[in-house]
């Protein structure tokens, strides 16, 4: 049996919420979700809503996925969502943001446009 083998990444953004959300709420089980879900994109593993889809020389896809907050005792609905991207072509996933619905209710098109934007451009190769 094969096991597809993708590189994990993330944005400084989702970087800078996630500190918050382990940091400042003190929501500990996060890095385990988090580590799981690592270690599942890892193996090719992608759960979660398509919300975006792209064709062409850079072929994309974008999930949003609900986890529960164990640490509040709220479960898919008041816990977090995170937006990964998933560019198989290249085998690349990218965690681009993730939030707190209690929070946040929900992040714009043009605020995940610009999230995208920004990761694919790290994507291209220097010199094309």
């Amino acid at each position: 049996m094969r096991i597809d083998i993708y590189e994990v990444t993330e944005t400084h953004e989702f970087g800078k919420r996630f500190d918050r959300l382990t940091k400042r709420k003190r929501f500990f089980s996060l890095p385990v979700q988090i580590g799981d879900l690592f270690v599942a994109f890892q193996k090719g593993e992608f759960e979660g809503d398509r919300i975006r889809h792209s064709e062409g020389p850079f072929a994309y896809d974008v999930y949003k996925l609900r986890l529960p907050n164990p640490d509040t005792g709220a479960g898919k609905s008041n816990g977090y969502r995170v937006i990964y991207l998933v560019a198989t072509d290249v085998r690349i996933v990218v965690f681009l943001t993730i939030y707190y619905k209690k929070e946040e209710a929900d992040v714009s098109d043009q605020y995940i446009d610009g999230l995208i934007d920004g990761c694919l451009l790290d994507m291209v190769p220097e010199g094309d």
